[in-house]
């Protein structure tokens, strides 16, 4: 609850603190919603104990927030926001002796887009194309276990993370979208579009999801979460 009071906060803050520059055509203040695909890669495996640890399938998660626009020329302009961002990091591992388990978790984080946005003359009447290029960087509010089990002969001596301690608090990923836009009005922007986020460190921590024989997780192996999002909104 206190870390929801703290993200409306923000969210209010920064409304506003721009609403007054909402009629300027230098700026742009927009909300977004963006249903996504949350994808775990999982890096820099060492099967040197015979385990192989590998992604958990994709699952459905979303994102939603502020956008602004910071327009510096007729078909360019700096582009972030803030946005609540939940993700999934699926794990699961397997070894010779018949021993598996796997790991579900919800990374619910606070993430700002910084990010040069293009735009190309209209294709049609009132409609632009637009072209996303940048980073985002995300610090996580909160963390759910979703599932854990370790099932076999042996178990491996992998013990359950603690709550809240399985993912570092820390990401950064490469933002690339592309999508339309469409002016409905004087001052109103309707847009859609697709986006991809690439997760770029590794947000396993020493205490992750499996700890083998008091062995860091990290040392095991290395996590990044992507997303693949339809994205939709409105521009004021």
């Amino acid at each position: 609850m206190k870390n929801n009071s703290i993200l409306t906060f923000l969210l209010l803050l920064i409304l506003g603190n721009f609403q007054s520059n909402a009629q300027d055509s230098k700026f742009r203040l927009g909300i977004r919603f963006a249903p996504n695909l949350a994808m775990t890669r999982v890096l820099d495996v060492k099967e040197d104990d015979g385990i192989k640890f590998e992604n958990n399938g994709v699952g459905l998660r979303f994102s939603a927030g502020l956008t602004g626009d910071f327009y510096f020329g007729k078909n360019y302009s700096f582009y972030t926001g803030l946005w609540y961002s939940v993700q999934r990091a699926g794990i699961k591992f397997s070894d010779a002796d018949g021993t598996s388990g796997k790991a579900i978790h919800n990374l619910q984080y606070v993430q700002i887009p910084v990010a040069l946005k293009l735009f190309t003359n209209e294709i049609a009447t009132d409609t632009k194309l637009y072209f996303v290029l940048g980073s985002t960087l995300g610090l996580k509010i909160d963390e759910k276990e979703k599932e854990w089990e370790v099932s076999g002969p042996n178990g491996r001596g992998f013990s359950k993370p603690g709550a809240g301690n399985s993912y570092s608090y820390f990401d950064a990923g490469l933002l690339l979208g592309a999508g339309a836009e469409m002016q409905m009005g004087e001052n109103t922007i309707l847009f859609g579009g697709l986006s991809y986020n690439r997760g770029l460190v590794n947000v396993q921590s020493d205490k992750g999801s499996f700890n083998d024989k008091g062995k860091k997780a990290s040392d095991s192996f290395k996590i990044t979460n992507s997303l693949l999002s339809l994205e939709v909104g409105i521009k004021f």
